[in-house]
C-alpha cells in the first residue's frame, strides 16, 4: 500500500479551549489513485493534508507513505519528505510575484535531486508561451497551471491540492480538474484532493467523507467520469 494511515488524533489548545481537529482517522490508497475528501468547513480536512503532507504532526496514530514512517521522523527527515516526496498545489497559487512564471519553477528545480526538464512541464501544463509572463500578467488559471507545474517538476509521488478550484471560475476549474487527470495518468501520481465540491469526487478513485473530525464515509468509484463530463 502506498500510503497508509491508522488511528490518527490531533488536538489543538487553544486557552482554555481544546479543539480535536481528527479522530481516530484511518485508511489507505494504492500508488497511482486520485483520492477527494469532502467535508465542510473544520471537518478536518485540511488538518489531515497537512499531516500527510508533513507541515503538521499526528498526537498518536501511524502514518506510512512509501517508504516513509512518518510518525517516526524528525524535523530534518520531516524537511527531507517534503522535498523528495511531496508536491503541493494550494487555492490561492502561492507564486513568487516578482519572478517569471518559468523562476518560479526552477526555484524547486534548484532544491530538487531529479528534477524533469522545465520545458517538458511547462508544456505538460500549456503554459511554454507564457514562460516569461510575471504572475500579475497571467489569469488565475494560469497561475495555478504554473503552481502545479512547480508542485510536478520535483517528481513527487505525491500531490496533495487543497482546494485546488476555490479560486477559479468554472470553466478555468474544469481546465484544471483535467489537468490534474492527465497528470494523474502520465506520472502515476498519487493525488489528494480536498474541496467542497462534490461533484469533484466522480473524477476520483477513492472518496472519503469527513465530518467533525471523522471519516463518515468511504467510498470506491468503479467507473471514473472525465473531468470534462463533471457538471455542477
Amino acid at each position: 500500500m502506498f500510503l497508509q494511515m491508522e488511528d490518527i488524533n490531533k488536538t489543538y489548545q487553544s486557552g482554555d479551549t481544546t479543539f480535536q481537529a481528527l479522530k481516530n482517522v484511518g485508511f489507505a490508497l494504492e500508488q497511482g489513485q486520485i483520492c477527494v475528501i469532502l467535508g465542510p468547513s473544520g471537518s478536518g480536512k485540511s488538518t489531515l493534508l497537512n499531516i500527510i503532507g508533513g507541515i503538521d504532526n499526528a498526537d498518536s496514530g501511524t502514518i506510512h507513505v512509501a517508504d516513509w514512517e512518518l510518525n517516526n521522523l524528525k524535523e530534518k527527515q520531516l524537511t527531507q519528505y517534503r522535498r523528495d516526496a511531496v508536491g503541493f498545489i494550494f487555492q490561492f497559487y502561492n507564486l513568487v510575484p516578482n519572478l517569471t512564471a518559468r523562476e518560479n519553477i526552477e526555484l524547486t528545480t534548484n532544491i530538487s535531486k531529479d528534477p524533469l526538464d522545465i520545458d517538458e512541464i511547462l508544456e505538460a501544463v500549456a503554459m511554454k508561451e507564457f514562460q516569461h509572463h510575471f504572475p500579475k500578467e497571467l489569469s488565475g488559471g494560469q497561475q495555478q497551471r504554473i503552481s502545479i507545474a512547480r508542485a510536478l517538476v520535483k517528481k513527487p509521488k505525491l500531490l496533495l491540492c487543497d482546494e485546488p478550484t476555490g479560486a477559479l471560475d468554472y470553466a478555468t476549474s474544469k481546465e484544471i480538474l483535467k489537468l490534474l487527470a492527465n497528470v494523474n495518468k502520465k506520472f502515476n501520481t498519487t493525488i489528494l484532493i480536498i474541496t467542497h465540491n462534490n461533484a469533484i469526487a466522480e473524477m476520483a478513485h477513492r472518496v472519503l467523507k469527513m465530518r467533525s473530525g471523522k471519516i463518515i464515509e468511504d467510498m470506491v468509484n468503479e467507473t471514473l467520469i472525465p473531468p470534462e463530463r463533471i457538471e455542477w
